[in-house]
């Protein structure tokens, strides 16, 4: 009972994190500026070219197709995106960057890098020529808040386009290539920069209300949508490939470290079945001398197997309560060993990995030891089946 009650709680704590490291990494690596959703022209990406807008050099109605968007109810929220590169100047020196343009009231819907401000504040309609820049690329350049930019690239009509922006916040998320590339500005004026008309946007990132049913919206989203507007919408299994094979990997670890556990219950059950068999030799020698059948002492033995199961899923699942709230509520301190933010396939994790329930993992854990319980003692009811009475009555 041991043995299969201590099993069952390190499959329930393995089960626990294993869930949570996937939905940790799927919400950080969706929330900070991906999105779960993108709504593309069609031959935007991956080129991403800037004169590539939805609906093309016309533009497109925005109010009505984020309305379109929204009006699917598994739709959370929706945030228009412009997009360009160019370089930044200051204080004699320069830099690549990627120009993000948002509306500052509208993304904090969809993503969290507003909550990574270190410095400074978020942009604001306030201040249309305020820009928000990574903390590292603030000191490669040697700059900070309240310093003036010189942002400089070329449009959409191929001209040249370039104006001066105020730094208002630097932001932190954890991924050298954001906070070393990425500037963010309202849309507007990155519009104006690129020499765009209003009309036109690159990208409309969604967020919904339950992530797992990313791929299945985003198919929905492109059939509504192109009935009026030629549209790619893609989930973000399909715009971060490696983040979604590591979560199958991490699927098929679970399954690795479960076959383990259940290899070691089958031991020990065996074991454990086979010394009970052997020290009532004598007994099950003498029912069979009164007239218990072979099939009768299999069923004996396999109900002794199902019932030792049955208690130890019962131990195991009151031992593994507390653990699975700890997991939960407090998490595993990552930051402690490693002494930093830890990110894992382009995807920050964060200092704590925290747990998450996942009951159909728990019970086909629980009806998996139960099973190996009941297989495992198959050999041994087996062999108790096959005493002859004779000799097993004058066993000592």
């Amino acid at each position: 009972m041991a043995a299969i009650a201590f099993g069952y709680v390190m499959l329930l704590f393995v089960a626990c994190l294993m869930t949570g490291l996937r939905w940790q990494m799927i919400e950080n690596g969706t929330c900070l500026v991906m999105s779960q959703i993108q709504v593309h022209a069609p031959d935007y990406y991956p080129s991403r070219s800037i004169q590539k807008t939805l609906g093309g050099r016309q533009g497109t109605d925005v109010s009505a197709l984020l309305a379109a968007v929204i009006s699917d109810r598994r739709v959370y929220a929706a945030a228009p995106r412009v997009y360009g590169y160019g370089l930044l100047s200051a204080a004699h020196r320069s830099a690549g960057v990627e120009l993000m343009g948002i509306v500052p009231d509208e993304e904090p819907k969809v993503t969290i890098l507003n909550r990574q401000v270190v410095k400074g504040s978020y942009l604001t309609a306030r201040m249309p020529k305020g820009v928000v820049i990574g903390d590292k690329l603030a000191s490669t350049i040697g700059i900070g808040v309240g310093s003036e930019i010189v942002l400089l690239t070329q449009a959409a009509d191929g001209s040249m386009g370039n104006d001066v922006y105020t730094v208002v916040g630097t932001f932190c998320s954890g991924l050298d290539a954001v906070d070393r590339g990425l500037v963010l500005m309202s849309l507007s004026s990155l519009q104006d920069l690129l020499h765009l008309a209003p009309a036109r946007i690159h990208e409309v990132g969604i967020k919904l209300n339950d992530i797992t049913a990313a791929t299945t919206v985003a198919a929905a989203l492109e059939l509504q949508l192109d009935k009026t507007l030629p549209v790619r919408v893609m989930a973000w299994p399909e715009l971060a490939p490696e983040l979604a094979n590591y979560v199958q990997f991490n699927h098929g670890i679970t399954f690795v470290l479960f076959f383990i556990f259940f290899l070691l219950a089958v031991i020990g059950v065996m074991n454990t079945m086979l010394m009970a068999v052997f020290e009532r030799t004598r007994e099950l020698g003498m029912l069979m001398a009164l007239g218990m059948r072979p099939g009768q002492v299999i069923v004996l033995i396999l109900t002794e197997a199902g019932g030792l199961a049955v208690a130890s899923l019962v131990v195991g699942g009151a031992l593994g309560v507390p653990v699975l709230w700890y997991l939960q509520v407090h998490g595993l301190d990552l930051g402690g060993a490693t002494g930093g933010v830890i990110s894992l396939a382009g995807v920050v994790v964060g200092r704590l990995w925290y747990g998450r329930q996942d009951f159909p993992a728990y019970g086909q854990a629980a009806l998996g030891l139960a099973v190996t319980a009941l297989v495992s003692a198959l050999y041994p009811a087996w062999r108790a089946a096959h005493f002859r009475p004779t000799e097993a009555i004058r066993k000592v």
